[in-house]
């Protein structure tokens, strides 16, 4: 506050001295146009009224040139690299502002246009809530996070690290997840297909982005994507016309390090550019046993050809990484926090907040059944039981090409390439629940009692058993690979017309094909020869493979479990127009998209059909129909038909610039958002009942400031999610149990702020605040069926949810962040972030009374300081290398809270003895060196 007073005063002393000289300035900042970063260093000329004068821009991107005369001036700005821009600019009995926003000098392409193709919101322009994060803040403050961490500072997001595992994080915008928060690569859809998650552990791009967007609530993508909560566009380096090398090396708390090199030729002959980058990251993990060992690749080549520009992007991270999949009750990490939320302690608890049950350490060995000597004995080995590897390659192919000054065409065609999956245990049992041991998987015991498993026969003459030594011995407890990998093929063609200076007309098509692989395989018999699921003859069979004989031996490799790939057919359109004058932008938009999903199950009985019927033939069990015998081999794999569902939205917007420093926005949409692959078919493949697309409708109105010194958005939202449906599985009563709820409605509202302000040239402020109330309204329907597909219970069960607070986010949140730079080069970036009002996830399917309508318990207020500090050595060998050092300390303050908590209970979790949470990471700090040339 008093820096900002001083500022202030000075500002009036200067004021009143300009007005008694009779002179007074233009002052301004000089920004990158695609990415909104600062150019430190571009240069401004003002001419005219016989003056010839100039600046430069401080490391804010901020100038000043003071000592003018009332008059109209010309305010010409350049930098290396960037296009010349300029503007008239009339300085009247106070001082004047201009500010730029500069364009690579090599386009040949509007670079307006190339950005607006990739759906990124422009200031003052485009009607949408948004907050843009520079490629200098990200250099600056990512640290060893994973990207979304960073996002935290926006308001109305909240972002954890989930179980602790790199990459495991888990974003939430406006008190939507994940599944509903489109997240696009250079304007390239990265949702899951099926399912609509987000795994950042296949992108480590903190490295390769540009710019990272943020646009809340309806947002300014053009093709059909999950944007509910908001959209998160992330921008990677591309098109550079300036020859750079820059390596890097960090190393921090838990054995982290990581090493990066990347090169960008510059412009080459022939209008071509190479980017290249990669990187080598390892970690303990600060969650026990949460090990991270992960490469990554990039890049990107770019050729200039006439009208077009072409570009040629391949990226990619394999990864592995330790994991901590299930939160566990409170009072088992610290007896301190269960008893701070009214919990008992728990015998054997304390253990700490790294707590992680799921590893546990083994020592391999060979055994003589008869003489029971032990042979060959391994070093002890940890294994982790719950563990995810992949590998998810993207390659895009990008085409702009500005067909004449009227017409502008876009077009990207995509393909990726996921492997891989995750690891968990697994019984003969068909549970993913194996044995442990003083609290972690006990991997000795396991392997002790498969080594010794040989089968047996009873003597007929002692009537004891006989144990057959030179037989196999059967696993009956292991670890499986859950594998995930799909096949994703995809275009986006998009064109531009301009059907005046002030209309353009916008239209496009979008494509996808996709196939998900889904199984599970034996991934290490733990001690065993093989393994089968329990069997007992004479009775039907209903889990693992029908198609092969029961008892069937499976080694390392072969799939057990469940076996089936899921294919979706997506086709879409767009449209829009789109108004702008310097005064007045509007645009109304519409798409929509075709949706259509199939599965096809390997394991589930093949069947043959007769006369327009379908019958089951397992492996043991041929079908007789009309005195014909159908065995095994004459069936056929099932699968259902398409299941078909028709997508739509609609949304207006208009920005109005009240003046040339304050801007107004409304904007209205309407979203029937299409259920994802596994909202419609049970894990058993069966079709849920009564699914329909979900309406979403949302409006908006915003504020916004913008001078050279101050920047301030103040926005309202309202969205509301009718006939939301929500799916689970239970085997509480003994018995495979899918719920259904729908017809549910939510209602989300808030109101949010953000703040920068460059107090001076040397410190600037930024703040975030939003507060917000989510809630469910009216009351939904139930329906229960069992494996076989069959209604248990009542048919449209009311659930009664009318009130209730939303769970699973904060709804409250402030910021408060200061980048200080004492002396040029030197920074210091404190973060103060607080998030309140956060209620404990439930399952809506447990309020089935009207007087058991509560709120899930409320977690007590967070409180979490970061601190980022750095420093840009003075260029050296003839100003050719630049040094930079830079170190992060996440959670000074050595706080822990609650980030995550779940409700595998299935219950309205009231009750703070039931509550299963994860909480952040202690204190950690990473230091790090860069070299540039």
């Amino acid at each position: 506050m008093k820096h900002t007073l001083l500022s202030f005063v000075l500002v009036c002393l200067a004021a009143l001295s300009a007005l008694g000289q009779n002179t007074f300035a233009i002052k301004g900042r000089i920004l990158d146009k695609l990415s909104g970063e600062a150019l430190p260093g571009a240069t401004v000329q003002v001419v005219g009224d016989g003056t010839n004068t100039g600046a430069g821009a401080e490391e804010s991107g901020s100038y000043i040139v003071p000592g003018l005369k009332p008059g109209t001036y010309t305010v010409r700005a350049s930098f290396i690299g960037y296009k010349v821009l300029e503007q008239q600019v009339k300085v009247t009995t106070q001082n004047a502002t201009a500010t730029f926003n500069l364009v690579s000098d090599g386009a040949t392409l509007s670079e307006v246009q190339v950005v607006g193709s990739l759906g990124v919101a422009v200031e003052r322009s485009t009607p949408v809530a948004f907050a843009a994060v520079s490629e200098v803040k990200l250099r600056e403050t990512l640290g060893n996070r994973d990207l979304p961490l960073i996002l935290n500072e926006t308001p109305g997001v909240y972002a954890t690290q989930g179980g602790g595992g790199a990459g495991d994080s888990r974003i939430n915008i406006r008190g939507f997840d994940q599944r509903n928060v489109a997240v696009l690569v250079n304007g390239v859809p990265v949702n899951d297909m099926e399912t609509g998650q987000v795994f950042w552990s296949n992108w480590d791009l903190g490295d390769v982005t540009k710019s990272l967007q943020v646009q809340r609530g309806l947002s300014a993508s053009k093709i059909s994507v999950p944007s509910i909560g908001g959209t998160i566009n992330v921008l990677t380096k591309g098109f550079d016309d300036k020859k750079a090398a820059l390596a890097r090396v960090e190393t921090g708390s838990n054995n982290y390090f990581k090493s990066s090199l990347m090169l960008s030729s510059g412009t080459l002959k022939g209008d071509w550019a190479v980017t290249a980058f990669g990187s080598r990251r390892t970690s303990d993990g600060w969650v026990d046993k949460t090990f991270d060992d992960a490469w990554t690749y990039f890049g990107n080549i770019s050729k200039r050809l006439g009208r077009h520009r072409l570009s040629l992007t391949g990226m990619g991270s394999p990864q592995s990484h330790g994991q901590r999949s299930f939160a566990q009750p409170v009072g088992l990490y610290s007896t301190a926090k269960a008893r701070e939320i009214g919990a008992n302690p728990i015998a054997g608890g304390n253990r700490g907040f790294d707590y992680n049950q799921y590893w546990g350490t083994l020592t391999r060995y060979d055994r003589n059944p008869v003489t029971r000597e032990v042979t060959n004995v391994g070093d002890k080995e940890t294994l982790n039981e719950r563990s995810n590897y992949y590998h998810k390659p993207q390659i895009n192919l990008n085409d702009y090409w500005q067909v004449n000054d009227k017409l502008f065409l876009s077009a990207v065609a995509y393909a990726s390439f996921g492997n891989g999956g995750g690891v968990s245990g697994l019984t003969t049992g068909n549970s993913s629940t194996i044995s442990t041991a003083n609290g972690q998987t006990d991997f000795q015991g396991i392997y002790n009692a498969n080594v010794r498993n040989y089968p047996f026969v009873l003597n007929p003459v002692t009537r004891k058993n006989d144990t057959l030594f030179t037989q196999e011995r059967r696993s009956s407890q292991f670890l499986v690979n859950s594998v995930n990998s799909h096949r994703w093929y995809g275009g986006v063609v998009g064109a531009d017309y301009a059907l005046s200076d002030k209309l353009t007309l916008s239209a496009g098509l979008d494509g996808r094909l996709y196939r998900g692989l889904h199984y599970r395989e034996v991934r290490d018999l733990l001690g065993g020869d093989y393994t089968h699921l329990n069997y007992t003859p004479g009775t039907t069979r209903t889990t693992g493979n029908l198609n092969e004989a029961p008892g069937t031996r499976l080694r390392e490799g072969d799939k057990i479990s469940y076996n089936y790939d899921g294919k979706t057919q997506w086709a879409g359109g767009y449209g829009q127009i789109e108004y702008k004058t310097p005064v007045l932008s509007a645009v109304v938009s519409g798409t929509i998209s075709q949706i259509r999903y199939k599965r096809i199950d390997f394991f589930r009985a093949k069947q043959v059909t007769v006369d327009g019927k379908a019958y089951d033939v397992p492996f043991e069990k041929p079908v007789t129909v009309n005195g014909q015998t159908y065995t095994n081999a004459d069936g056929q794999n099932l699968e259902t038909p398409w299941a078909d569902f028709t997508g739509y939205s609609v949304k207006a917007g208009a920005n109005y610039n009240i003046t040339e420093r304050n801007n107004l926005f409304v904007n209205v949409g309407y979203n029937s958002k299409v259920p994802f692959f596994n909202q419609v078919y049970t894990s058993q493949g069966l079709l849920y009942k009564n699914v329909k697309p979900e309406g979403i409708t949302s409006v908006e109105a915003g504020y916004g400031i913008s001078y050279p010194s101050l920047k301030a958005t103040l926005n309202a939202y309202y969205t509301l999610w009718a006939n939301k449906s929500t799916n689970s599985v239970s085997t509480a009563t003994g018995e495979v149990v899918y719920s259904t709820v729908r017809n549910i409605n939510a209602r989300h509202m808030g109101v949010e702020m953000s703040v920068a302000q460059e107090i001076s040239r040397s410190l600037q402020l930024n703040a975030a605040i939003s507060v917000a109330d989510w809630r469910w309204t009216g009351k939904g329907l139930l329906n229960q069926t069992n494996e076989s597909n069959e209604q248990i219970g009542q048919i449209d069960q009311p659930v009664y949810l009318d009130g209730v607070h939303v769970g699973d986010a904060a709804q409250n949140q402030f910021q408060l962040g200061l980048r200080y730079e004492p002396i040029r080069g030197l920074y210091v970036r404190p973060s103060f972030l607080v998030f309140s009002k956060y209620y404990a996830a439930f399952n809506p399917e447990s309020i089935l009374e009207e007087d058991s309508r509560t709120d899930a318990y409320r977690l007590p207020t967070t409180k979490n300081l970061d601190l980022h500090f750095g420093y840009e050595l003075k260029p050296v060998y003839n100003d050719k290398v630049r040094i930079g050092l830079r170190a992060s300390v996440l959670n000074v303050l050595n706080e822990y809270y609650f980030t995550d908590v779940s409700n595998r209970n299935s219950s309205n979790v009231a009750n703070p003895n039931l509550l299963n949470a994860f909480f952040n990471r202690g204190r950690t700090f990473t230091v790090g060196l860069s070299v540039g040339l």
